[in-house]
């Protein structure tokens, strides 16, 4: 599932600016009053303008021979993120990844990691061209079990990494290029035990076989499936 743009809110437009172009490096594609757009390896990272209480969790899939390098590179513009054992990474044995995690100027909760089963790695230093793509989005709900369902009905996106691996507060769904979060509304982002997921709009523009657009129940989350050639 190749998340190949993405559309969120933030309440501090003009600091999210500065700290995806100038901290975290990532081009600005365009700009207006009151949203921008960077490009995110192959995904296009739109923020625009609001007044109201949002919070996301994103991640972003980077070679997997630079995850050292890359921890390091961020930890030396912000501060990372620690576990509540006061680690400062996650090994996932389940999806055989590892991540980090660091918060944006509106407290987002960002992740870069590392599929190791992902046949890519690239040579040289860890650099802002590195970033391969969105891959994580998370969708808070209060019935994740019935969201997943339509989520597989509407798209055919299952669990990854294997199917009915789903409970009532968590469902990761998509495959290994990109995954919806499909989170219980209130439930701690990790690797936080503080920050609740909160609903949150989203607009999420995914490739599939046609076209078509459709909202996840009654959330604010709008999902385009954008045709690629087969």
């Amino acid at each position: 599932m190749h998340i190949r743009a993405l559309i969120l809110q933030t309440r501090q437009l003009a600091e999210q600016k500065e700290f995806y172009t100038a901290i975290l490096g990532l081009p600005l594609f365009n700009e207006t009053a009151t949203a921008f757009t960077i490009q995110a390896g192959t995904t296009r990272l739109t923020f625009q303008e609001t007044q109201q209480e949002v919070l996301y969790h994103i991640a972003f899939t980077i070679p997997r021979n630079k995850f050292e390098q890359a921890k390091r590179w961020i930890a030396q513009r912000i501060t990372l993120l620690p576990t509540k054992a006061g680690d400062d990474e996650i090994f996932f044995s389940g999806l055989n990844a590892r991540s980090f995690y660091f918060g944006d100027a509106d407290n987002n909760i960002l992740e870069y990691m590392v599929h190791n089963s992902l046949d890519y790695e690239a040579a040289g230093d860890f650099g802002p061209e590195d970033v391969l793509r969105v891959s994580e989005i998370g969708l808070p709900v209060e019935d994740v079990l019935a969201r997943a369902a339509q989520l597989e009905e509407q798209q055919g996106i299952v669990s990854y990494p294997a199917e009915s691996q789903i409970s009532d507060a968590f469902a990761y769904l998509g495959d290994i290029s990109g995954q919806f979060v499909v989170v219980k509304a209130g439930r701690p982002w990790l690797p936080t035990e503080t920050v609740p997921a909160i609903v949150s709009p989203v607009q999420v523009v995914i490739d599939g076989l046609r076209e078509q657009q459709f909202q996840l129940a009654s959330y604010p989350y709008t999902i385009v499936v954008g045709a690629v050639a087969g």
